[in-house]
């Protein structure tokens, strides 16, 4: 290695110490505040109470549809927030009762489905009780398989099993509870 080349790396290394040197010592201080203004958040304007409550006309018809997974009884996730506005918009309605009619896709036996779609209407009936809606306003009813909404739709999908995922997915739509509001005449 020729002398220049090594002065060069002693005098870089050097440099390099230095600085690193130069960091070490000042990194105990306190750097001093930013001067200049600091940003303030936008506020959104208030929005205008409205003069009048808004509230469902007497014949305008309240309802929900809920889906359920296969073979299951439990209230999904997504589902909820349409419960959610069902008892907003019966809030401060006269009303005599819901009707809550559990319904089952075609896979499986008649008296097991009909089983299934009475617990699927007891799960929307629990958790609108949970919402505050008066139980003895709610009428649970189970139709099983009968009455299908996907109709012929599903019929060449193949054999009718659980394992079947395509007839399975076919069939999301039979698997609901569907609410409905019965008003005071």
């Amino acid at each position: 290695m020729k002398p220049s080349t090594r002065w060069a790396i002693v005098v870089l290394v050097v440099v390099v110490i230095g600085i690193l040197w130069m960091l070490w010592s000042q990194r105990d201080q306190q750097q001093a505040p930013a001067k200049g203004e600091i940003a303030k958040q936008p506020v959104a304007p208030k929005p205008e109470p409205s003069p009048v409550p808004v509230t469902p006309k007497a014949d305008e018809p309240v309802t929900a549809s809920v889906f359920f997974d296969f073979d299951r009884s439990a209230l999904r996730s997504g589902e909820a927030p349409k419960l959610d506005e069902l008892t907003a918009r019966i809030k401060g309605r006269a009303f005599d009762r819901l009707d809550a009619v559990g319904h089952a896709d075609r896979i499986g036996a008649d008296p097991y489905n009909l089983q299934l779609s009475k617990k699927r209407a007891e799960a929307v009936r629990a958790y609108l009780v949970g919402k505050g809606v008066d139980a003895g306003r709610i009428r649970t009813e189970a139709k099983g398989e009968s009455e299908a909404m996907t109709g012929e739709a599903c019929k060449s999908m193949g054999a009718e099993s659980r394992k079947n995922q395509k007839l399975v997915e076919c069939l999301q739509r039979d698997r609901r509870v569907q609410i409905q509001l019965v008003a005071t005449r």
